[in-house]
């Protein structure tokens, strides 16, 4: 039987972080004081391994367009894509900025691939706005391509066995193909950034091989049977 873990936060010290601020301070602090916890309880032992289906979560994110959304349906999303799913460790730290900086420089060859990136952190949707609201020079993204995902309820991370003994999610990639299967997974130390002509290069093996090995029509006869047995459904 899994072993049930919930998060609790430090309500009483935690920033006033609004949409227009640098919104710099240490998770869990960096939500506004009117935020409220809104989550379910994930297994401790989740975790998933190249050939899996990918979990589905719902979760706040933040958009190219600078919309939001506090049920932003994975699954849904990526739906007759590719999708890279991005784990970082956290907003306004070492390392991140440059990092997601990079997979935007990089939008474009995704794009053109038929790749659909997604970045996920366990900060608040506040932080993510305000991080993008910043240029790399003040610390901050831009208006990255991609959406940001707040995953506060650390169910995103957990379900995909990326969170640290610290509450925060790991530097890691999978890439998850059109049938909804993790065909490639890794994990990085939190300070080692990843390279995204290495990233593109799986990619590219992995579109390629399908080609070889997926007739179309067979493809996406698969794809709607996942659709109908109910893979999208939240979990």
């Amino acid at each position: 039987m899994p072993i049930y873990k919930t998060w609790s936060y430090d309500y009483a010290d935690k920033c006033e972080c609004s949409d227009d601020d640098r919104c710099g301070c240490t998770y869990p602090n960096n939500m506004e004081r009117s935020y409220t916890a809104n989550y379910t309880s994930v297994p401790c032992n989740a975790g998933v391994h190249v050939g899996d289906t990918a979990p589905n979560f719902t979760a706040p994110a933040v958009f190219a367009d600078n919309s939001f959304t506090d049920e932003f349906h994975f699954l849904d999303y990526i739906v007759d894509s590719y999708a890279l799913l991005v784990f970082y460790h956290a907003d306004f730290s070492a390392v991140c900025p440059q990092e997601i900086t990079d997979f935007n420089q990089a939008y474009e060859e995704f794009a053109e691939r038929g790749v659909k990136v997604v970045a996920v952190s366990i900060d608040s949707l506040a932080a993510h706005k305000a991080w993008r609201n910043l240029s790399f020079a003040e610390g901050g993204v831009g208006q990255v391509l991609f959406p940001l995902v707040s995953d506060v309820a650390k169910k995103a991370s957990t379900l995909y066995g990326v969170l640290d003994d610290n509450g925060f999610a790991k530097r890691a990639s999978f890439l998850i193909d059109r049938n909804f299967k993790i065909r490639y997974t890794a994990v990085y130390d939190a300070k080692i950034r990843r390279n995204m002509a290495e990233t593109l290069r799986v990619v590219d093996a992995l579109i390629e091989l399908d080609k070889i090995e997926c007739n179309g029509l067979d493809c996406w006869m698969r794809r709607a049977e996942k659709s109908f047995s109910g893979i999208y459904a939240s979990q």
